[in-house]
């Protein structure tokens, strides 16, 4: 299985340099249905990077939080998002608390602190069902939830972002594969192990750091 093969593939093409990656599992296991995971797909992208003032508050990401999106100051995961609503998608940038509750659902980054950013709660319901009904599974609350869910009509996504060099060999986060598992594991299968990928990126190059 190839990022190609995936309904969200052809929002970020155009910034994708290898599309030839993967995340292997530590722990592979099978799905209701018997399906085998043992891995999901993983790109790498080049971003042009913003070269104006720095976000007042950064969430202490520094130069990774500098992506020009045809003018728009933003973080990967925005980018990355921004890219998604242009082929018809809606997404949220999901931050949690140490506690595994969802604390904020974003759709941008203004230039203000983080305690003055706008959640905005997800509004579709077979999304909104999905989260909660991975949550519950998990056993865990949102521990290991992706940072970037999206979904359009009843295709459901979500996304990682790392700056780093593309990595043949990436690995995921213990909670991070168990949301997988526990997404993979629902008795209504709304997801497979395409519909995960693990977003490696950096600036295009040129650009200063």
């Amino acid at each position: 299985m190839t990022a190609t093969q995936t309904p969200w593939f052809s929002a970020l093409a155009p910034y994708v340099e290898r599309d030839d990656l993967v995340v292997e599992l530590a722990n592979p296991f099978l799905t209701p249905t018997g399906e085998r995971v043992d891995s999901v797909p993983s790109v790498f992208m080049r971003f042009p990077m913003w070269r104006g003032a720095p976000f007042v508050d950064d969430l202490g990401k520094k130069t990774a939080a500098m992506i020009d999106l045809d003018g728009e100051h933003l973080f990967a995961e925005l980018a990355i998002l921004r890219l998604l609503e242009r082929d018809g998608w809606e997404g949220r940038w999901i931050h949690t608390t140490s506690k595994g509750e969802i604390s904020t659902y974003l759709i941008d980054w203004r230039d203000v602190s983080r305690q003055e950013q706008r959640s905005r709660p997800i509004q579709h319901d077979g999304a909104r069902a999905l989260l909660y009904a991975i949550a519950d599974r998990s056993g865990n609350r949102y521990n290991g939830c992706w940072s970037l869910f999206a979904w359009r009509e009843n295709s459901y996504a979500f996304f990682e972002a790392k700056r780093q060099n593309a990595k043949e060999k990436e690995s995921l986060k213990p909670a991070q594969a168990a949301w997988v598992r526990a997404a993979l594991s629902l008795r209504q299968q709304l997801m497979t192990a395409r519909d995960f990928c693990l977003v490696q990126w950096d600036y295009r190059t040129g650009a200063r750091d």
